[in-house]
């Protein structure tokens, strides 16, 4: 079976902040041999299979309403989690921590499925590489505000929780990409610099392949 893979100039934009260097942006694409199917969940759990990446610390932003779904499968399953405030009204961030690749398996679904609704959805190996950090934003545009008869141009204000990823020399971490198309590795392991040197720790039965573009 074969799978896409690009290499990504580390200046590219993520919906977290990045403290710290990351040498090799590799992203996964979730079409398999040209078709989006569930290959991608047995690629990543089996690559996830190995005993030395664990414990893996996963974090994703959730709504409220999937709090309970959520809290079933961490019982059923004998994962460590706590909540956190989420960047909106309606979300929480959730912080689990897994400890073998049964726990990965079981808990995959959900890490990509957030994913695929635009939430956040990362994973980390041996290293808790997460943190939140309350932050100020301001609206790119002005809006029309009345007070007292008096109608003014102002750009909102608020407060939320922003992820902070901070890699070390060692660190490997995955994002869930945009609508769950691709899945892209964050790392300063040699492993990654290459196709070839990637190929070696992957699943045989996987064939990486460059895309069709690739970025310099």
């Amino acid at each position: 079976m074969k799978m896409e893979i690009s290499y990504f100039p580390p200046e590219n934009t993520y919906p977290f902040e990045i403290n710290g260097e990351s040498q090799y942006s590799v992203e996964f694409s979730c079409y398999i041999d040209g078709d989006y199917t569930n290959a991608h969940e047995e690629f990543f759990c089996n690559w996830m299979e190995n005993p030395d990446y664990y414990p893996i610390y996963s974090l994703a932003e959730i709504y409220d309403i999937q709090q309970a779904e959520y809290e079933e499968l961490f019982k059923m399953q004998n994962i460590e989690f706590k909540y956190m405030k989420g960047s909106r009204k309606d979300t929480f961030f959730v912080k689990a921590i897994i400890r073998n690749p049964q726990q990965f398996k079981a808990y995959y679904p959900y890490l990509h499925g957030n994913g695929s609704m635009l939430n956040l959805s990362l994973w980390s190996l041996k290293q808790d590489v997460f943190r939140l950090e309350e932050r100020e934003y301001e609206s790119s545009y002005p809006v029309k505000k009345t007070k007292k008869n008096r109608t003014r141009l102002v750009k909102l204000k608020w407060i939320a929780n922003t992820t902070i990823v901070t890699l070390t020399e060692s660190s490997t971490m995955f994002w869930v990409g945009y609508d769950g198309d691709y899945i892209t590795a964050f790392s300063n392991k040699k492993c990654f610099s290459t196709i070839d040197s990637l190929q070696k720790i992957v699943p045989e039965t996987i064939e990486l392949v460059i895309a069709g573009y690739e970025w310099q």
